[in-house]
């Protein structure tokens, strides 16, 4: 059985909104329904694709009025109180300032970690169209490929670069160079 998985034997521990929001876990989970969600524990591949892709866009912050989270919660879903980690995600300035992210980011991207299964980053993803987020990214970086999720699907990315529309501005990804920087 994969990390995160339910058996039929287990039993699921619903937990409140107010105890997941006051709680700290190592590393956090996701909240979905009630049940705490592991997420995978990434790899220094992936810790370290998530710094170089979120030092990228901290470098905006001032000429494209945005600002970069590396896995704050995110309220997905305000009846039901859900949340997700997202990896990296991206909010216009200015932004609420809470204990989570309530604005919808701009940018969210998740990074692949090797025990992550596609139906994992697809609820994900799901969650994230539904806000609705307009650039939905995951990266891979032990393949090195990225993929946008649009209209329910993934599609891989070629060429090396993609456009960010970030409402007021554009801002171009370049996700070979930031891979490539892994091995650096």
């Amino acid at each position: 059985m994969r990390k995160g998985e339910i058996s039929l034997m287990d039993t699921i521990t619903l937990v409140s909104l107010e105890e997941y929001l006051n709680t700290s876990y190592e590393p956090d989970r996701d909240y979905v329904d009630g049940v705490l969600v592991e997420r995978n524990v990434g790899t220094q591949k992936h810790g370290g694709l998530q710094f170089i892709v979120a030092k990228y866009f901290d470098r905006f912050k001032k000429s494209h009025g945005i600002h970069t989270f590396i896995e704050v919660r995110l309220l997905v879903n305000a009846a039901t109180g859900r949340h997700r980690v997202p990896d990296v995600q991206v909010l216009q300035i200015p932004f609420k300032r809470d204990r989570v992210v309530v604005d919808v980011p701009v940018v969210d991207v998740e990074i692949k970690s090797p025990e992550d299964t596609l139906d994992d980053l697809l609820d994900r993803c799901f969650d994230y169209e539904k806000l609705p987020v307009k650039n939905i990214l995951v990266m891979d970086p032990d393949r090195k490929l990225a993929w946008t999720f649009e209209q329910g699907s993934l599609k891989l990315l070629t060429g090396g670069s993609v456009d960010l529309d970030l409402g007021q501005s554009i801002l171009t990804l370049p996700f070979a160079q930031l891979f490539a920087e892994l091995d650096e």
